[in-house]
């Protein structure tokens, strides 16, 4: 039978779009994904600055819609932070074995990209943006701090309280300071943050500090606002 001729199950769902928080078939795509010759040819320079650039920091994917920028952007995701699969092999490995054995400077270059400790954050910028943000002049720049303080377990969608949040991870007292909030009101941190205007809320908070950093708790009374005057100077 024709279906006999293929590797992979070809009677299963496709998604016809490529989406970048969409987690459910990853190894799929990782092993699924065609690395075509127009493809090679560009993801060399890529990785060829990956490796050896101490100063480039970014790069940009163009090309035309269905082009497949997407569905590229995604698996070098997977690839550079070289996440581990459920079959117990590693995606950036997966993806070096596919290169033609022709191509040895392309295969260096991702064997060395795939050794370099990385973590990767992808994320659809119109589903994290905020309705309100985005007649705001810095909108892309709240999405890239709201996703990368959500990342590290803060409340990226306050920023004032997520800027409060690292600051105590920069003394290394948020982990306290979670363990005596808790102490003081029964509630979880990460619960009690979305009513941070809560008089009660705002006064444990005063309380914790009080006790985590020291000084009077009326330090603290007004350290969230205060956080967040500063942030819309």
């Amino acid at each position: 039978m024709i279906k006999d001729l293929f590797k992979q199950d070809i009677g299963r769902e496709i998604e016809t779009v490529v989406k970048a928080d969409d987690t459910r078939k990853v190894d799929t795509e990782i092993y699924e994904y065609v690395i075509t010759n127009e493809i090679a040819s560009k993801i060399t320079s890529l990785f060829s600055n990956y490796v050896d650039s101490s100063t480039v920091n970014g790069a940009w994917i163009s090309g035309f819609f269905g082009s497949g920028k997407s569905h590229l952007l995604k698996i070098l995701s997977y690839v550079l932070s070289n996440r581990k699969m459920n079959d117990g092999n590693f995606a950036g490995k997966v993806f070096e074995n596919k290169i033609n054995e022709n191509d040895a400077l392309l295969k260096g270059y991702i064997h060395r990209a795939i050794q370099i400790p990385a973590e990767s954050i992808l994320f659809n910028i119109d589903q994290q943006s905020e309705i309100t943000s985005k007649a705001d002049d810095n909108a892309i720049l709240s999405v890239f701090y709201k996703v990368f303080y959500n990342h590290l377990g803060f409340y990226g969608s306050q920023s004032h309280i997520a800027e409060f949040e690292y600051w105590l991870f920069r003394k290394n007292k948020y982990d306290e300071f979670k363990t005596i909030f808790k102490a003081e009101t029964n509630r979880e941190w990460i619960d009690a943050r979305i009513d941070y205007f809560d008089p009660d809320v705002t006064d444990a908070i005063s309380l914790t500090c009080s006790k985590v950093l020291g000084n009077t708790a009326e330090k603290y009374d007004n350290i969230l606002e205060e956080i967040e005057e500063r942030e819309t100077q």
